[in-house]
């Protein structure tokens, strides 16, 4: 035989603020009962003072057991909708106990009876009510709002019914111009158009406002979950075509280094012992191919540990790398940069700047040039990258891309939506030109 299990629903707000704001407003209710307990006992009003402690009686063991520490983690969900219950219980028998308990006042013998209605009476109970059905609906959505605000108006309307039962609302009896009787359902009034539609209608409010707002959060969690997968997307699809730029550099210069170096030690061992001074002269040969290995995979170790445009920013890294490869490959430089980089990320500076830097290496690698301009500038409201040499160019029709490098910076220029274009004639040089949209 299976067992019913009956797990409330999980909050909308997180627990403990739920909680929290639970025994605010009961701390708020039960302080000014308390000090108001102590003022009638100094006063001697012992009887009124016991009078209202008893009637508070429900609310202050309601707060007592809100305040015991680790309550909530032992009742764990179940806490929640337990403290709101007991709440409204307890105001339902404050109510009552007022009823049973406080007399009526007669204004003159055999004259006018009137009971004391609940707006002004020592304990109020819909504070409380109308705070168990606002949090009940808040944590919940409308379902507590549902649950909460008709227990609440069940409990009030038999609390009117046992008011009206001791005669406590404003039923007057014989007056001397005549008698005047009032339909009894009348006195139910205040619970019936007040009370009881007051706390059903805040608490849709407040369930419904608290259903938005809980599908709006998941709407925007699920939203950062899709950004999040595909910024992951992105920096693996990133990752991967480092890896594939890294192995082409290695390939267009380490590999080819080493293949040389393999070639020139064979010749060695052939000519050591026939010619040794042709075998000295291809040594000097491998000893070059082996420094220029060296020297570019130091380079390509430091673009990997340094990152320029974080320490110099997109101007003045391109400045030094342009100047650096002047040096190094003994090429006149003229540089036209300013600075574009207020206008673009440093993500995509960083991409700006290794593509000039790959072209500098073609020019470095192939061209065998001795001019190169160098253009940085903000044209039109564009970022525009511009490397011109006056090499022997290519045949554009025939080149392979991998062998170059193009692949790489066409991939960059992807990465960061931009355009990049390449022209070159045999004799006449190479341009590459990169063109971005300034950032918004």
């Amino acid at each position: 035989m299976s067992r019913l299990h009956l797990t409330p629903p999980e909050t909308i707000v997180p627990l403990k603020t739920a909680v929290r704001l639970l025994r605010i407003a009961l701390t708020i209710k039960v302080v000014p009962l308390l000090l108001a307990v102590v003022v009638l006992t100094l006063r001697g009003g012992m009887e009124a003072s016991l009078l209202v402690f008893i009637i508070s009686a429900p609310t202050l063991v309601v707060w007592l057991l809100a305040l015991l520490p680790g309550m909530d983690r032992r009742l764990g969900r179940y806490y929640l909708p337990v403290s709101l219950t007991l709440i409204i219980v307890a105001q339902a028998a404050e109510s009552m106990l007022t009823a049973v308990l406080v007399p009526p006042i007669r204004f003159a013998p055999g004259s006018v009876r009137v009971g004391i209605p609940l707006e002004v009476r020592t304990v109020e109970p819909l504070y409380l009510l109308l705070v168990a059905v606002i949090i009940g609906a808040w944590a919940y959505g409308r379902r507590g709002a549902w649950a909460t605000s008709g227990l609440a108006a069940g409990l009030l309307f038999i609390g009117e019914l046992v008011d009206l039962a001791a005669g406590h609302i404003f039923v007057p009896e014989a007056l001397e111009a005549g008698e005047r009787n009032f339909w009894p359902a009348f006195a139910l009034s205040s619970a019936l158009v007040l009370r009881i539609p007051l706390l059903i209608v805040i608490g849709y409010i407040v369930g419904t406002l608290a259903e938005h707002e809980r599908k709006h959060t998941q709407e925007i969690s699920a939203v950062n979950v899709k950004l999040r997968e595909q910024a992951l997307a992105t920096e693996q699809l990133a990752t991967a075509r480092e890896r594939n730029r890294l192995a082409r550099d290695l390939h267009d210069t380490l590999a080819h280094s080493l293949a040389g170096l393999v070639v020139q030690l064979q010749a060695i061992d052939t000519l050591l012992k026939a010619e040794p001074e042709a075998a000295r002269s291809e040594l000097v040969k491998a000893r070059r191919i082996a420094q220029e290995g060296l020297q570019e995979t130091r380079h390509a170790i430091q673009d990997l540990r340094v990152d320029p445009i974080e320490d110099l920013g997109l101007s003045r890294a391109l400045e030094r790398a342009a100047l650096d490869f002047g040096d190094r490959a003994g090429v006149q430089i003229e540089l036209h940069i300013s600075d574009p980089q207020a206008s673009i990320s440093n993500e995509k500076a960083a991409q700006v700047y290794f593509i000039a830097k790959e072209a500098l290496n073609n020019i470095e690698r192939h061209a065998d040039a001795h001019c190169v301009e160098v253009t940085l500038a903000r044209h039109n409201g564009q970022v525009v990258l511009k490397v011109c040499d006056d090499g022997r160019g290519f045949d554009e029709s025939q080149v392979d891309d991998e062998r170059f490098g193009l692949q790489g910076m066409y991939e960059r220029a992807e990465m960061i939506e931009a355009q990049l274009s390449v022209e070159s004639k045999v004799g006449q040089g190479t341009t590459v030109q990169l063109t971005m949209d300034n950032e918004p």
